[in-house]
């Protein structure tokens, strides 16, 4: 008999009467069949807030099942959350409608309220994970390199100086050094920045407010394919917080200047997530006084 503990599956989903046999006979017994253990919150003794147990039931978890089924809020900040974290998720629902525009790109298990259905492809799916997904290092390694000019982002300390009044540009190249072709939709990006940077200005993505107090705005979906040996271009463009100036006249406002900041670049794969930096410097040269007031 092994001793090896078994994988972990945290489920997300509403906790409501009519999707109590979804989760007992369909997700719950899909898990078991897969050699894996699966829980919800709800059956979980904790002393923390609700919350803070979710959250540290999405790090802690091997694989996280949600069903999107009617959209519901909750369910869906707690997604951003696992993805943002690079978690392996699965998602599911009853009706393809209720797939946003956002996550269509992410591959769903349409169960058509069908029990067994759901049973079958979830079952499949997590014994996938389970030895090729979660287990195997070789499927784990992300074997894609980020870059400015000829500086690798994945190690910290590359800058790269904008001018104080200037929205930050950059262009990076992406590089595929293994033999696997990632195909269109297959890897996205998260930009993951402080409150000074509330969103992407080019181009529009969704921004997603992390626990930490700071941002993830996703890159909209990469349709390029990237073969073996093969390069990408990705330029971003990230809008810079304004202070309004107050007082007895009006005042125009103002780009917000703040020291160097590190950015995170995450890159999300089929077989995990990979972390860039890059550190963002204001130049001094020609800095305006603020306006005066009196």
């Amino acid at each position: 008999m092994s001793t090896t503990p078994k994988k972990f599956c945290f489920v997300l989903m509403p906790f409501t009467d009519h999707f109590d046999d979804i989760y007992k006979l369909g997700i719950k017994q899909s898990c078991i069949d897969a050699g894996a253990y699966c829980e919800r919150v709800d059956e979980q003794i904790y002393r923390e807030s609700m919350l803070e147990r979710i959250y540290n039931q999405i790090s802690k978890a091997d694989i996280v099942i949600a069903d999107m089924t009617d959209r519901n809020p909750n369910v869906f900040y707690e997604v951003g959350y696992a993805h943002a974290l690079g978690k392996t998720t699965i998602l599911l629902t009853k009706d393809a409608a209720d797939i946003p525009f956002d996550l269509k790109h992410y591959p769903h298990i349409i169960y058509n309220n069908k029990i067994s259905l759901l049973k079958d492809e979830l079952t499949t799916r997590i014994k996938w994970y389970l030895e090729d997904g979660v287990n195997g290092e070789k499927n784990q390694k992300v074997d894609l390199d980020l870059y400015l000019g000829e500086d690798n982002l994945s190690s910290r300390g590359v800058k790269t100086v904008v001018e104080e009044k200037a929205i930050p540009v950059v262009n990076f190249t992406l590089h595929n050094k293994s033999f696997k072709t990632y195909e269109s939709g297959e890897f996205s990006i998260g930009i993951i920045t402080d409150i000074n940077y509330p969103q992407l200005r080019k181009p529009q993505g969704k921004t997603i407010s992390l626990p930490d107090g700071k941002l993830m705005h996703m890159y909209p979906p990469i349709e390029d394919i990237l073969y073996p040996a093969s390069y990408a271009s990705i330029e971003i463009a990230l809008e810079r917080k304004i202070l309004e100036y107050t007082g007895d006249i009006f005042v125009t406002p103002k780009l917000f200047y703040s020291e160097e900041q590190e950015i995170i670049i995450r890159l999300f794969t089929p077989n995990g997530p990979r972390d860039f930096y890059l550190v963002i410097e204001y130049s001094e040269e020609g800095m305006e006084e603020e306006p005066s007031q009196g």
